[in-house]
């Protein structure tokens, strides 16, 4: 067993089982006729490279390949690349990629020279449009139908400025309603007109709320001829209805002291006693309305009742005393007649407050509706046209 050659040789020069005669293998330490000398270089046809991978002459010895990263033999005639010899240090070398390491799957490969880069794992999500774009194209839509929409609500049409004017000539109508219901009030007989005045402020409540309504209104909001005629208006209302308002606080106080006050007893000469004792509980009671006349809103009727108020206290205490003298007994010239005629005098020295009407009038005339009013009616009107 130790003669067996191994499996596949010749043994004794015989072929092995089933195998074709092989040729004997020259000798390549020895030279072949016609052949060249082994590491000699094989001259190459002048102008034409070494051509690797081809097959030689079978007998004849390959060329050696290159090395990977190591210079190729130049074609014949044309210059060598440069070596580094001892005294030159080697010029460093890129790094080549290892080809036999595995890349990890989803890491990005480096493109090679004159090949495409490989298809990466992604890469046709980036033929998607960028999301960028994406976005840009949605908000151009929303700022177009923001647009439009904008364009629509502030637009004024017809139908808008006819509602406005509608809204307008009703608050025209109750504004005449207001004052009727206030002068209606004010011509009241009764001591206590206040209920007189309800009607007036409920009526004043819903002119309120129409006005808010026609503040609400498009055509309002959106125009700017109408709006700055509305907010003239809506000063003025703003005076009227305070106007108002403190009207109907004072009317019913001014009424009742007008009824107190003029509600004298008759003149007894039989009881002049008794007389000037009831003389001085009226006079009483109109200083008592006379003080409620001094708390109003309205200044010029507050002055009035808190002259009045010390105009008929005065002349209180000068019936009081009158009432102490023995009027029904009184002689002609005695003491008690000489007393009652001092004070008769001293009655007729005390002035009688009278009502200032001027700052009325100026507070009626500044809470006047009636100009502001038609102002905007006309303005609505010439936008219907």
């Amino acid at each position: 067993m130790a003669n067996t050659p191994p499996y596949g040789q010749p043994q004794n020069g015989q072929p092995q089982y089933n195998q074709p005669p092989q040729p004997q293998a020259p000798n390549y330490s020895q030279p072949q006729p016609g052949g060249p000398q082994y590491g000699q270089p094989q001259p190459m046809p002048y102008g034409q490279p070494q051509q690797y991978g081809q097959p030689q002459p079978y007998g004849q010895p390959q060329p050696p390949m290159p090395q990977y990263g190591q210079p190729r033999p130049m074609p014949y005639g044309q210059p060598a690349m440069p070596q580094p010899t001892a005294s030159q240090p080697a010029v460093p070398q890129p790094a080549m990629p290892q080809y036999a390491q595995s890349q990890q799957y989803g890491q990005p490969q480096p493109p090679m020279p004159g090949n495409f880069p490989s298809q990466q794992a992604g890469a046709a999500a980036k033929n998607k449009p960028p999301v960028a774009i994406i976005i840009g194209a949605v908000a151009a839509v929303v700022v177009i139908a923001l647009a439009a929409v904008f364009f629509l609500t502030n637009r004024v049409s017809r139908s808008d400025y006819e509602e406005a004017l509608v809204q307008t000539q009703a608050l025209e109508s109750s504004y005449t309603a207001i004052n009727e219901e206030f002068s209606s009030a004010a011509s009241a007989t009764d001591n206590d007109s206040s209920s007189a005045y309800d009607e007036g402020k409920k009526k004043l409540k819903t002119f309120k709320q129409d006005s808010d309504k026609l503040a609400a209104m498009k055509a309002v909001k959106k125009d700017k001829d109408v709006k700055e005629k509305y907010e003239t208006f809506e000063r003025d209302r703003a005076k009227y209805e305070r106007y108002m308002n403190d009207l109907a606080q004072t009317m019913p106080a001014l009424m009742k002291m007008t009824h107190t006050c003029t509600k004298l007893p008759k003149f007894d000469s039989a009881d002049m006693s008794s007389y000037y004792r009831d003389l001085s509980k009226a006079l009483e009671s109109c200083a008592a309305d006379a003080g409620d006349l001094a708390k109003v809103p309205i200044k010029s009727y507050a002055e009035y009742g808190a002259d009045m108020q010390e105009s008929v206290s005065k002349k209180k205490d000068i019936v009081d005393q009158m009432a102490d003298l023995n009027l029904n007994d009184i002689e002609y010239g005695s003491a008690d007649y000489e007393k009652l005629q001092d004070l008769h005098a001293k009655m007729s020295d005390i002035d009688s407050p009278t009502l200032d009407q001027s700052d009325l009038q100026k507070a009626a005339k500044e809470a006047d509706l009636s100009g502001s009013l038609k102002d905007l009616e006309t303005t609505l009107s010439e936008k219907i046209k």
